[in-house]
């Protein structure tokens, strides 16, 4: 017979497992990690830096970024997709994570079912850049690269990357072969840029204060339309070249982790997206902010998985290039 006491007993046993099972997110005590898997300096590292210093103070747990570099981003994303998805590490995603399959990449994850997309964080734009200061548009590029190809080449933040396709589209379209230079990463490029030692590169706004400086010149933009924080650089699209997107950083849980958990995660990035401190910082870095309105992140990220298929099957750039 089960009597009330034994009821009872049993009910509190079931609740205190429920409570258990439903620990709030974050965990007391327990370390965030932010992880970039990348090298350390970078645009996307100051972002995550950012974040961090605020999440911080919101949750009362230490959040900190740690740099897992390799593998065109892999060994880091691995990293996350293995981890207990209990919103205790985190992986900011770019454009890597959606070329993978359109440059013939195996990895050891599935974007889109390993990872929980959680936010837009920022849209990257990418410029054609040369040290050049005698270069004043991008078809005077063209023509004195043509003219002289043995004076030119193209440096790239590594093999197989956006800036790495789209100065081979470039190249295409001018029936051009100069010699591509690849890096590991955007700071030792932009230091080959300004030293002379590669004639151009297309790369992230971590130049910016350098264009600014008069140091560097940006010959054309991504996007859609002119970005903000250099109005005057045409997009390649004015400029007749089929080169639209440009990079984006994602937020990502490991698959598995609670609703509940994505949604309190996803709430505080968005929240902190609208800040007109974040913002500012942002744009400050050559970043254009996300809205922080809650979106279709997963279909973001389809879309780019379709428009890079297409770009890069038009260069023919593989994995190893």
């Amino acid at each position: 017979m089960i009597t009330r006491r034994l009821f009872s007993a049993a009910v509190l046993g079931v609740a205190a497992c429920g409570a258990h099972a439903a620990d709030p997110f974050p965990i007391p005590g327990k370390t965030i990690t932010m992880v970039l898997p990348s090298t350390s300096g970078s645009a996307g590292d100051q972002v995550l830096r950012m974040l961090a210093d605020k999440l911080k103070d919101e949750w009362k747990v230490p959040v900190i970024v740690d740099s897992k570099p390799g593998a065109g981003g892999a060994i880091g994303t691995q990293f996350v997709a293995r981890s207990a998805p209990d919103g205790h590490t985190m992986l900011l995603g770019f454009s890597a994570l959606v070329q993978s399959q359109a440059f013939g990449i195996k990895t050891p994850y599935d974007t889109l079912t390993d990872l929980i997309p959680v936010a837009r964080l920022n849209d990257v734009p990418l410029v054609l850049l040369t040290g050049d200061m005698g270069i004043t548009s991008l078809a005077d590029f063209a023509a004195k690269a043509k003219a002289d190809p043995a004076q030119f080449n193209f440096g790239s933040y590594g093999a197989a990357t956006t800036g790495h396709v789209y100065s081979s589209l470039i190249n295409l379209k001018h029936g051009m072969n100069l010699v591509h230079v690849p890096f590991r990463g955007t700071p030792p490029l932009t230091a080959a840029l300004l030293g002379g030692h590669v004639k151009s590169g297309v790369s992230n706004l971590d130049s910016l204060s350098h264009i600014k400086a008069g140091k560097l010149r940006a010959l054309a933009i991504t996007g859609t339309k002119r970005s903000p924080l250099l109005p005057d650089v045409p997009t390649f699209s004015e400029l007749g070249y089929d080169i639209t997107s440009g990079g984006r950083y994602w937020l990502l849980l490991p698959a598995g982790t609670a609703p509940q958990t994505v949604d309190k995660v996803r709430d505080a990035v968005l929240r902190l997206l609208k800040t007109p401190e974040v913002r500012e910082k942002m744009l400050a870095i050559g970043l254009e902010p996300a809205s922080g309105e809650r979106e279709d992140v997963a279909g973001d990220m389809r879309k780019e998985m379709d428009y890079w298929k297409r770009v890069v099957q038009a260069t023919g750039i593989k994995a190893g290039d």
